[in-house]
């Protein structure tokens, strides 16, 4: 019998959102899809539970838990970054964290924030900035960038090729698992708690 480490990435920031369980030979075991948008906080353990029991696995099976940390709605990150932290404290493991600009290859990434603005990053070497959707609109324009990656609403641009498709076997092929305990949240707005 062959006995592989096994590893989970869980990305609830991208829609739908996806669980993978992959092995230490980085080949995807199984996964599993939903739609999380605004009930992230009762689905997310359910569904990691739920892959788990379906591949007769637990949670201390678990080598490295890998999680897209950001940037997305202040609750939204929290709530999953809170739980995969207790998650991990509890079975003791190794957590790595990657952000959604970190699950595409071609440039420019675009991740809307709200109906007003997006969170763009123009080139690897850039930093993350919040623009709104109009200036966007007319950078992009002026820089006659026809072709984005990541999710924007295609209403506010229509005139705009948005490839959204993620190569996670590319990814978690790729990735450099780390060591670490925690993970923080990659906030880039302040929350808007009223």
């Amino acid at each position: 019998m062959i006995f592989y480490i096994m590893n989970i990435f869980i990305d609830t920031i991208s829609n739908p959102a996806f669980i993978f369980l992959f092995n230490s030979n980085r080949e995807i075991i199984d996964k599993i899809t939903w739609e999380v948008r605004w009930n992230e906080s009762s689905t997310l353990i359910p569904k990691i539970d739920e892959l788990l029991e379906k591949n007769k696995l637990d949670y201390w099976d678990l080598d490295n838990l890998v999680v897209v940390n950001g940037p997305w709605s202040f609750t939204w990150i929290r709530t999953t970054i809170l739980a995969i932290n207790t998650i991990n404290y509890i079975i003791d493991k190794n957590i790595t964290a990657l952000s959604y600009f970190d699950l595409f290859n071609n440039y420019p990434i675009i991740k809307s924030s709200s109906k007003r603005d997006a969170f763009v990053k123009y080139d690897k070497d850039t930093y993350i900035e919040i623009i709104e959707n109009d200036k966007l609109l007319e950078i992009l324009s002026n820089k006659n960038i026809t072709t984005v990656y990541g999710e924007i609403n295609p209403d506010v641009f229509e005139n705009i090729k948005i490839i959204d498709k993620i190569d996670y076997i590319s990814i978690i092929k790729n990735i450099k698992l780390d060591k670490a305990k925690q993970i923080q949240a990659l906030y880039i707005k302040k929350p808007n708690i009223s």
